[in-house]
């Protein structure tokens, strides 16, 4: 009796898993691939998608590049070889005036990320400290006569900080002295007091702020810097080929990341639990800090908006960026966040 159980249960096995692999399989309908530089707290919807399973659920069978540099990822993108690159809105409006069929297609973080810290011995001295109620303005004057690291000339941190100081009505090269020491070499610098503060993303700002009793005198994430709020920093540099020959596919991409931003937004615990297996090796106070400072930056969809192109094309002539001749609705388009928005379960 019981070896005629067994073969009927093995035999119902036999037949159930050709269905289920099928079924398996034909979840997958988008073979997907999308190019990054490096890990970064400004993906983090990618993060939030990936480790939720939503490109699965969405049928996208998701391969992420590492690519080396940034005209390397481009140059995948250019030649089909994947749909999009996470990048910077110029390189896509950049890309477009070149002729390339490049555009951007979906806005994944949409403040500027950069932190600036100043050292614990600064900061006792300028008798400042992480609950300070000090108007955004008034912590940009503090920089005057400050010694201040901003990665290399011409880096994100280095134009940003410029940026906040021009604007604000200090000179860049007489109201602080900016150093070009590298990231590898800047929380040394901070430990050794080389250096009075310096401009950078998560996680090194945090990391300093945890290890080193640094704190954080501006985090541009928060928007509170009204000439650079809500300035579209990342997007997704397309395939113009991908977004309009395989249109579901684009929109299916772009459910997943809306989907990780809905719940970056409603339950950012969940959403921090995901993107923690990004970054097994970070601290957890580190990757803490990192996400809640990084969490406002994260926009509430993936829509780009004609204002934010100009802001970020104006921004890129204004930190010394040679102009790009390109009319600005050529630069990014809407067609699969609006795909997407109609298909939203």
């Amino acid at each position: 009796m019981f070896k005629k159980k067994f073969s009927i249960a093995t035999l119902a096995l036999a037949l159930a898993l050709p269905l289920f692999t099928a079924q398996v399989h034909a979840q997958a309908k988008h073979e997907v691939t999308q190019v990054v530089a490096t890990t970064s707290f400004a993906f983090l919807a990618m993060y939030v998608a990936e480790h939720m399973n939503y490109f699965a659920e969405e049928g996208v069978a998701m391969k992420t590049v590492n690519a080396a540099t940034a005209q390397a990822g481009l140059a995948m993108i250019s030649s089909g070889d994947a749909a999009y690159y996470l990048s910077t809105p110029t390189a896509g409006a950049r890309a477009a005036a070149q002729g390339a069929r490049m555009l951007n297609c979906g806005a994944l973080m949409t403040q500027n990320p950069t932190n600036i810290v100043i050292s614990a011995a600064m900061a006792k001295k300028l008798n400042f400290n992480a609950n300070s109620k000090l108007p955004i303005e008034q912590r940009i004057a503090l920089l005057k006569g400050m010694r201040l690291a901003a990665h290399t000339a011409g880096s994100s941190p280095d134009l940003t900080l410029k940026y906040l100081l021009t604007v604000s009505g200090l000179n860049p090269e007489r109201d602080v002295q900016i150093l070009p020491i590298t990231q590898d070499a800047i929380l040394a610098a901070l430990e050794r007091d080389r250096i009075d503060g310096f401009a950078y993303s998560s996680p090194l700002a945090d990391t300093a702020v945890v290890k080193f009793g640094a704190v954080k005198l501006i985090a541009l994430a928060a928007g509170d810097f009204k000439p650079l709020a809500g300035q579209l920093s990342i997007s997704m540099v397309c395939n113009r080929d991908w977004v309009e020959k395989q249109p579901e596919a684009a929109a299916a991409v772009l459910r997943a990341y809306w989907r990780a931003m809905k719940l970056m937004k409603s339950d950012p615990a969940t959403a921090r639990t995901a993107a923690r297996k990004a970054f097994p090796n970070l601290e957890e106070a580190i990757f803490n800090a990192a996400f809640e400072t990084n969490l406002a930056a994260m926009p509430d969809s993936p829509t780009i908006t004609r204002a934010q192109m100009d802001a970020a094309l104006d921004f890129h002539v204004k930190t010394g960026g040679t102009p790009i001749t390109v009319k600005v609705e050529d630069t990014f388009t809407n067609a699969a966040v609006e795909r997407a928005g109609r298909t939203m379960k």
